[in-house]
């Protein structure tokens, strides 16, 4: 019977990759900028990308989520800094703010990294995976690649936003000094261990970690294969593109076990409801799918409760993937979020 699953996994995984290949012909995560290697106070190397045209007046700092990597942010990376989708974001507002905004100049450094244990970044020694260790992760990337005196822009997705709380936690001076501007997409301040997933995934994953060596060590196609009905039922709402599914699931899939079992257990133990306090300093901008499966909207809900004067959309329809699903309407949120704390850097 479990064979029998297993090669349903794979030939459906199969089938729906030749099917998006037919689809679409775009290229994911394809670019790249300045790769500039960040060594962190306990030896892990973050590996960062930095994008920036002539002398930059702000920068976008970029935290991927849970199990991804930092090209989870292509459409946004390719909106900040002149990509066709983010023009098109323009041209095509989807809400009477994103009617007001203007292309962003390429006045921006945009960086994007992987944390650790993702992507190309190294796990760091062995020890106990948290947010709080992201978090000083992502203040050494600041440090390391941010210029002083610029303005900075914080922008996280699903963990990434958790990290940027575990930042304001550890930081939080920086929030209406260094930092003008914070986007929690997807995300969540805490008690995610009290849903249903909290009572039994941890049951499933500690099983998986068991396992690491020889799930680590199989083939790249089988892993992304039996991940791929999860990764369409988990991360995305009804309409997700095939795509955008096979790209996340690619990622998915090259997270090793014992960072995908660690870091899961970090996002239970997350609580930084007292650290938003920091983040009302700043223009803030909370967005959630209204079919968002892993932080559901009442997250964001949660988040905005305590942050009176964000910027609180809900996209119909959407799932986990905001970023990926719609595009065109984060693109345009991110842009009017610059606009409103750095109006003068970037008129026009």
């Amino acid at each position: 019977m479990r064979y029998k699953v297993l090669v349903t996994g794979l030939l459906l995984g199969f089938a729906v990759g030749l099917v998006a290949r037919k689809r679409s012909s775009e290229t994911l995560g394809g670019r790249h900028g300045r790769r500039l290697p960040v060594e962190t106070d306990d030896g892990a190397v973050i590996d960062v990308d930095v994008r920036e045209s002539g002398t930059p007046a702000y920068a976008v700092v970029f935290s991927h989520g849970w199990v991804l990597n930092r090209h989870s942010w292509h459409y946004q990376r390719e909106a900040l800094s002149g990509g066709a989708r983010g023009e098109r974001a323009t041209k095509e507002p989807t809400s009477p703010e994103a009617a007001a905004t203007v292309n962003t100049p390429d006045e921006a450094m945009l960086v994007g990294y992987d944390q650790r244990g993702h992507g190309a970044s190294t796990a760091g020694p062995a020890g106990p995976c948290s947010i709080e260790r992201l978090a000083a992760d992502l203040e050494a990337v600041i440090d390391a690649v941010v210029p002083p005196g610029l303005p900075i822009v914080l922008a996280g997705h699903s963990m990434g936003g958790m990290t940027i709380m575990g930042l304001a936690a550890r930081r939080p001076e920086l929030f209406g000094d260094r930092v003008v501007a914070v986007a929690l997409i997807s995300t969540s301040s805490g008690r995610l261990a009290e849903g249903l997933a909290g009572r039994t995934a941890p049951v499933l994953l500690n099983r998986l970690k068991a396992r690491a060596a020889l799930i680590d060590a199989s083939p790249a196609l089988l892993r992304a294969g039996t991940n791929w009905p999860v990764t369409r039922l988990a991360a995305f709402g009804p309409k997700a593109r095939a795509h955008h599914v096979r790209f996340v699931n690619r990622m998915v899939a090259a997270t090793p076990t014992e960072v995908m079992v660690g870091y899961f257990h970090a996002i239970l133990a997350h609580d930084k409801l007292a650290a938003l306090q920091a983040l009302s300093r700043v223009e803030t901008l909370v967005m959630v799918g209204e079919r968002d499966r892993l932080t559901t909207p009442a997250h964001a809900r949660r988040i905005a409760s305590a942050l009176p004067d964000a910027t609180l959309v809900v996209a119909p329809g959407a799932g986990h993937m905001l970023g990926l699903e719609r595009p065109e309407l984060v693109n345009a949120a991110l842009k009017a979020l610059i606009r409103r704390s750095l109006g003068p850097v970037v008129a026009a």
